[in-house]
């Protein structure tokens, strides 16, 4: 996929979430089928592996899961941070939603703070259950990047030909008996998830945006300013 044909799916996803703001139904059923079109996403080694050596003299790792839609199928574009704060537009992965069952190998090894598969599929429950609801008190801010820290990824420690899979939730880990206005979406990455079998763990550190910061300037997502400025 050209990066034209990026920048424009990049856009439609802007222009939809646009018109919701605005209070058009029309636009509230598409935004939620699309969030409803898949159950996840893979990301095999070797993506991780390019990646690994793209954001070798990083500070701060992330890849920038940029959403989008082309021709009405809601897609992701994964860019690392240091090629998006670059301009660097050569390595772009393209993901979809899906429902193919994620059989997987046998589970990982995780060293630091992850959290556990129950809470994984939790806040899993949380985001299909209350999808509609929480998208009613996002419409000021609602995402078109969702930033993962590096780590999620390689946490998995994937052998060669080997893929973790990435799903939203919705959390809230600082408020007690929140509303869900203070829930925000997230994608959480776990590498088993069979029938039979699931892993004991699961990462879960990404951030929506917007809302942008200061310490998180726009000027770092060239990507969404190169698809902004293409209309």
């Amino acid at each position: 996929m050209n990066t034209s044909s990026i920048f424009q799916a990049i856009e439609n996803w802007r222009t939809l979430i646009d018109s919701y703001k605005k209070g058009k139904d029309e636009s509230r059923k598409k935004l939620l089928e699309l969030l409803n079109q898949g159950s996840h996403f893979s990301v095999k080694a070797d993506e991780i592996q390019e990646w690994t050596e793209r954001l070798a003299n990083a500070s701060n790792p992330l890849i920038h899961v940029y959403a989008g839609i082309d021709k009405d199928v809601f897609k992701f574009y994964l860019i690392d941070s240091e090629s998006d704060a670059k301009g660097d537009f050569s390595y772009i992965v393209t993901k979809e939603m899906n429902r193919n069952p994620p059989y997987n190998l046998p589970n990982p090894q995780l060293v630091c703070d992850p959290i556990s598969s129950q809470s994984a599929i939790y806040r899993n429950f949380i985001f299909n259950m209350f999808c509609s609801a929480w998208m009613e008190t996002q419409k000021e801010d609602f995402f078109r990047i969702i930033t993962v820290p590096f780590e999620d990824y390689t946490r998995m420690n994937l052998n060669k030909d080997e893929c973790c899979i990435s799903f939203f939730g919705l959390t809230n880990e600082k408020v007690t008996d929140a509303s869900l206005k203070e829930y925000h979406i997230e994608l959480i990455t776990m590498k088993d998830l069979d029938i039979g079998s699931i892993s004991s763990t699961a990462e879960n550190c990404s951030t929506p945006r917007p809302p942008f910061t200061a310490a998180d300037p726009d000027t770092n997502y060239q990507l969404l300013l190169k698809s902004d400025a293409s209309v």
